[in-house]
């Protein structure tokens, strides 16, 4: 039952942090090494059932090879699973030379178009409140990306990964380091850079959540006060400039501040619906009624438009990425490689991750 389970279920689900297909592997890694793990209590699984191990293969190891089974214990399947006829022929295509090549160029490319991008998030004042409303999705992709990289290269490049005495390992191995064109020094320095890049991000986007509701109620409020007072402009009591008195249009600017003022927070789904709404309707009254020939209706208009669009962005504001970005920002995979290898790049990362 618990192996069958492994093999089909999203059971710790973290698919839905990592919804790219390419990263399903990483996003099902902490189940794989469980099942790697629950399939030694029953072996004739390993020796004899090939189709249920090329499943197995085909959904957890397809890209990788080297895994973690908890805090940095790692292990190499090709070793670990020399012994089982089932379980080595179904590695057998993952560990096909083009397909180590095509895993080790597609990762050797990533790290290359990631680094700029990553400094550039980085650079003094680019990571701004409004950016982030407006590229939640993109930046959180970009987090994705580097981390998934970074696991990907640092388990498979690890020296406690490759028995060296193994022929075999040795040349894949290799073959890694060289069609990934391994730079530890780059390796290190994203790592930081993507450190640095999560820890910003969180807690600018702590901040903003702590404030959500108060800015929501605030653009809520501005919305709602300009509308109304359209509406006076329309009834003629309240003198603009060339604007004659519209009993039509005083009635619909009232009937839209009431709809902006009975916008509820706690329903953030319909709220966000019901506010394109409103802000469709604003840029129809425009066009409809031709009211671009006064520049301070138009000034009205397009500031309600405005806080509606901050309306929007606010409540885009959500828990549930922080919780993707803990859960994609996990590092421990990296515990005992970080201590035993690689010590000229990545002896102070302890400190780096103490001090997050």
């Amino acid at each position: 039952m618990v192996i069958g389970r492994l093999r089909s279920d999203d059971i710790y689900n973290q698919v839905s942090a990592y919804p790219l297909p390419e990263h399903r592997s990483t996003a099902l890694a902490n189940q794989a090494a469980m099942l790697y793990v629950c399939l030694y209590f029953s072996p004739s699984i390993l020796h004899t059932q090939q189709a249920k191990m090329r499943e197995i293969v085909d959904k957890y190891f397809p890209d990788n090879w080297v895994i973690s089974i908890y805090m940095g214990i790692t292990v190499n399947l090709v070793e670990a699973w020399e012994p089982y006829k089932a379980a080595k022929t179904a590695l057998n295509y993952t560990l096909d030379s083009a397909n180590i090549k095509e895993q080790a160029t597609r990762y050797a490319a990533s790290i290359e178009s990631l680094r700029p991008q990553v400094q550039q998030l980085l650079k003094e004042g680019f990571l701004r409140e409004e950016i982030i409303l407006d590229n939640i999705p993109k930046l959180l992709n970009c987090l994705r990306d580097c981390n998934v990289a970074i696991r990907w290269l640092m388990l498979h490049s690890a020296e406690s990964a490759y028995d060296p005495n193994n022929k075999r390992l040795r040349q894949i191995k290799d073959q890694v380091l060289n069609d990934s064109k391994y730079n530890p020094k780059i390796l290190f320095q994203l790592l930081l850079d993507t450190a640095q890049f999560e820890f910003t991000l969180k807690e600018m986007f702590k901040q903003m959540l702590s404030e959500k509701q108060l800015k929501w109620e605030s653009y809520k409020k501005e919305g709602s006060e300009r509308m109304t007072e359209l509406a006076e402009v329309f009834s003629g009591v309240k003198p603009l400039t060339r604007v004659e008195k519209n009993e039509n249009l005083q009635a619909w600017f009232r009937e839209i501040s009431k709809q902006i003022e009975s916008l509820n927070y706690e329903d953030s789904t319909a709220a966000g619906r019901k506010t394109v709404q409103l802000i469709q309707a604003l840029v129809e009254v425009q066009e409809f009624h031709q009211l671009e020939s006064n520049l301070q209706v138009c000034q009205f208009l397009a500031d309600t438009r405005k806080f509606l669009h901050q309306m929007i962005r606010t409540i885009n504001i959500k828990e549930e990425v922080l919780i993707t970005m803990q859960i994609v920002g996990d590092l421990s995979y990296a515990w005992q490689i970080i201590d035993r290898s690689h010590v000229n790049y990545f002896v102070n990362i302890k400190r780096l991750l103490d001090l997050q």
